[in-house]
């Protein structure tokens, strides 16, 4: 019988709100690599259609996005592959930070075992726009995008700084950084 390695070897592409994160994701995405979108703006735009106008002052958003996250990390591990995740769980913490809010234990039993080979971190773009899942004023923002850098540094995450540059120059960048 042949024995298969799997080897699924995770990329996190983080930074504060408006950082262009997802837009990278989508390019990554058309260059034909893997990718797994945000599950914070999945749960904010499903609790905003049952009518809960700020679902991130909800105690348990936290842990709902950490659940969404683990289901979609589970799901990929069948094949050979990089993958680039939109946020990893370690995100969570550094939102917990700047909301003054508990840690749920889910978070940290996740941080435990999630395994991330590089953290990919955008630079702020020039221009930040709030939008309908993208609430914070741009200092706001800021806060967020050092708390982010500090999580995964105290976690000994390897933490490749990503510069402003045009999108097909970020992506190559990344790539030419795996």
């Amino acid at each position: 019988m042949l024995a298969i390695n799997i080897i699924m070897r995770l990329y996190v592409i983080t930074g504060g709100p408006g950082s262009g994160k997802t837009t990278l994701l989508e390019e990554l995405g058309n260059r034909r690599y893997l990718i797994v979108k945000e599950a914070a703006k999945d749960i904010i735009l499903e609790e905003q259609g049952k009518g809960v106008k700020e679902p991130w002052l909800q105690t348990n958003f936290q842990e709902k996005i950490v659940d969404l996250q683990l289901k979609r990390e589970s799901e990929l591990l069948r094949g050979n592959a990089v993958v680039f995740l939109d946020r990893g769980i370690p995100d969570g913490l550094a939102y917990c930070r700047f909301r003054n809010q508990k840690v749920p234990r889910n978070l940290y039993l996740a941080m435990k075992v999630c395994n991330y080979e590089k953290v990919f971190f955008l630079e702020k773009l020039p221009n930040y726009e709030k939008t309908g899942f993208r609430a914070e004023e741009e200092e706001d923002a800021k806060k967020i995008s050092e708390l982010l850098k500090q999580v995964y540094e105290q976690l000994d995450y390897e933490v490749i700084v990503v510069p402003p540059l045009a999108l097909k120059e970020r992506a190559d960048f990344v790539i030419k950084n795996l």
